[in-house]
């Protein structure tokens, strides 16, 4: 009794116990990763097209204090994915990166990557002129790279981005295809969409372009024309963002059309329900799952980043002037991304559905791994439980505990750490 008494007052004192157990925390873990797999930049948070299903819910309404990458940021930014030593950049996310082309030129002429990949909505392409004028210049920053990295450009289409407040007509799409197939260059070209749209957004493009649709696997199409084949991969539809104010009926109806992203992502698992993302590369366009003993990384506009499904929601750090190596041991300072990193999301999200069923259905409602960690711990007293049965469950094999003496070591006493802690919670509640 006298144990149950004091988990159910270290976990209404989350946030203090949750400090505490960090400070605490020692792991045995060496070496610790020292390297990159894939590494994720959002160069703007800010987006003209503003789609009505955007995860990221971007308009050209600033979210934070910082809604793009200043060029001096940009510098810093190569600096750390260089020491990173990274397999692939994606230039994607939060917004349009085209909003900030310097920054592109920039990662594409200074990273030492093998593969770069950058995700677009394609609204600047309004003319095949214009399309072929920032392809070019894409393709000279590229050449101006001494490491002469695979560069893949893929734009976005689906039926929210064609029918959007300021839409990305099918005719933009085929300016940047035809400006693509008219340069020649040394860029690789790309499409992504969403499942619910298959057999229609890339029927209509082939169709607008004289072309035809070749079927790859449940993931990808080719559209043929001439003798260029155009890979356009299809993802989950996510419940994420923007969407989560969408009509009950069309997300009920685009749910019906989509995998779940545990059935989508289930090919790629290294065993077992087991899947992370944040030490494999996965690129379903090449349709493979690459694992890989490096870590995802994704930084933000803000200069915030973290280990891509690997970080607690409260461990976030904003790029300053420290080493990958220093950002690593502090990420690892988390016996909750030892969790994440070894056993990945599914294993986070099935002790969640033991603490709080009700938080974890919400979390995997959403469809969507880029903000499923911080949804099943965004409660903190979830935060807080989830850190013991993290330090508990690397207790036994000797990799990690709480330091001798430390006030909270004595609640670890126990066989069944889940168990205590979901008695513990659902007093409280």
């Amino acid at each position: 009794m006298m144990e149950s008494t004091a988990l159910r007052r270290a976990l209404a004192e989350a946030t203090l116990t949750r400090a505490a157990l960090l400070e605490g925390f020692e792991h045995t873990v060496d070496p610790l990763p020292d390297s990159g797999s894939s590494f994720f930049v959002h160069p703007s948070e800010l987006c003209p097209v503003a789609c009505q299903h955007c995860m990221y819910a971007s308009t050209m309404d600033a979210k934070s204090d910082q809604s793009s990458l200043s060029d001096l940021d940009a510098r810093r930014v190569v600096e750390f994915i260089n020491s990173s030593r990274s397999q692939k950049l994606n230039i994607s996310g939060g917004g349009e990166p085209f909003l900030r082309f310097s920054v592109i030129e920039k990662l594409v002429s200074s990273v030492d990557v093998p593969r770069i990949e950058i995700v677009t909505a394609g609204y600047w392409a309004k003319s095949q002129r214009r399309a072929a004028e920032l392809i070019s210049l894409v393709d000279a920053a590229r050449l101006r790279n001494p490491h002469r990295p695979d560069v893949l450009l893929r734009l976005s289409i689906d039926s929210y981005h064609i029918n959007a407040p300021r839409p990305v007509k099918l005719e933009h799409y085929a300016n940047a295809v035809n400006a693509w197939r008219g340069l020649g260059t040394g860029i690789r070209f790309g499409l992504r969409s969403i499942q619910p749209d298959l057999d229609i957004v890339d029927q209509q493009l082939a169709t607008t372009l004289g072309g035809t649709v070749e079927e790859l696997d449940r993931w990808n199409r080719a559209i043929v024309v001439g003798a260029d084949r155009i890979p356009i991969t299809f993802n989950v539809f996510r419940e994420s963002g923007a969407a989560e104010d969408l009509p009950a009926e069309e997300r009920a109806r685009m749910r019906k059309a989509s995998m779940t992203m545990e059935d989508y992502y289930s090919p790629f698992e290294t065993s077992e329900h087991r899947l992370s993302l944040a030490t494999a590369i996965n690129d379903a366009i090449r349709g493979s799952y690459t694992p890989d003993d490096g870590l995802a990384v994704t930084l933000n506009s803000d200069m915030r980043f973290w280990i891509f499904t690997g970080t607690a929601p409260d461990r976030y750090l904003r790029l300053q002037d420290q080493s990958f190596a220093d950002a690593v041991a502090y990420f690892f300072a988390d016996p909750i991304t030892h969790m994440l990193v070894n056993e990945g999301i599914w294993t986070l999200a099935d002790i969640v559905a033991e603490l709080d069923p009700q938080r974890q259905a919400a979390a995997m409602a959403k469809n969507d791994t880029a903000s499923l960690v911080d949804d099943l711990l965004g409660d903190p007293s979830t935060l807080a439980a989830v850190t013991l049965i993290a330090i508990h469950r690397m207790r036994t094999p000797g990799l990690g505990d709480l330091g001798a003496g430390h006030p909270l070591r004595e609640l670890l006493e126990t066989d069944d750490m889940l168990a205590d802690c979901r008695e513990a919670l659902e007093v409280s509640r």
